[in-house]
């Protein structure tokens, strides 16, 4: 009678070295790159393991396959991104101060790395040719929507919108204007564009941006 073996227990790995932690950090940002400007698919790893000064065959030591770098990937883009959108408004007081905050952080984000915008740009693209990787990432945007979402309900909490904007109308209105920005900036490819639509929005969302006719 044959019998069917349990799987051995998984061994508890020791912690990354300095080494390994490195090299992972250089696999990521060179991947953030090739999949920003070159797409999922036609990204290898061998021009990643080249660019990062590796064996392809040492890639699957952090990533067994192209879809589990990717999703890695995506899940460090969102920390980047929120964390900086986090400590941006953190100390800021209104939701037009917190938001104008955001946009100038999303500024230096793009300055510092446009890849991070380019690969963002891209993910909803990317989902569509490849619904694995929808389903794959979607543990990860609750990164991003708990941010938005606790920034708009203490805006609306706190009496700072009209009474007729909801809560996810107004997360709706930002997805839409983060992701438009995103968009512009990756088609352009000019930071100076860049700031100064963001500098027209900051008045608009102010109020200042349309001035009152003259009196006559």
């Amino acid at each position: 009678m044959s019998m069917v073996k349990s799987p051995l227990p998984k061994k508890l790995g020791r912690p990354m070295s300095c080494d390994a932690v490195e090299t992972r950090t250089r696999l990521l940002a060179e991947a953030r790159r090739s999949f920003a400007n070159n797409g999922f698919d036609a990204t290898t790893n061998r021009e990643i393991a080249v660019a990062v000064g590796i064996t392809t065959g040492a890639i699957y030591h952090y990533f067994p396959s192209k879809l589990d770098l990717y999703v890695a990937v995506y899940a460090e883009v969102q920390e980047l991104v929120y964390s900086a959108f986090e400590k941006a408004s953190k100390d800021e007081g209104s939701f037009v101060e917190k938001f104008s905050a955001i946009l100038d952080s999303l500024i230096e984000l793009n300055v510092a790395d446009s890849s991070l915008t380019s690969f963002v740009v891209g993910v909803a693209g990317e989902s569509q040719r490849h619904p694995e990787l929808l389903v794959a990432i979607k543990p990860f945007r609750a990164r991003s929507n708990k941010f938005l979402q606790r920034l708009c309900q203490e805006a609306v909490a706190n009496g700072q919108i009209h009474s007729d904007v909801s809560v996810a109308a107004l997360e709706d209105m930002i997805n839409v204007l983060l992701s438009g920005l995103a968009r512009f900036s990756t088609v352009t490819s000019d930071n100076e564009r860049g700031v100064q639509v963001i500098a027209a929005l900051k008045h608009l969302i102010a109020g200042t941006a349309v001035l009152a006719p003259a009196a006559r």
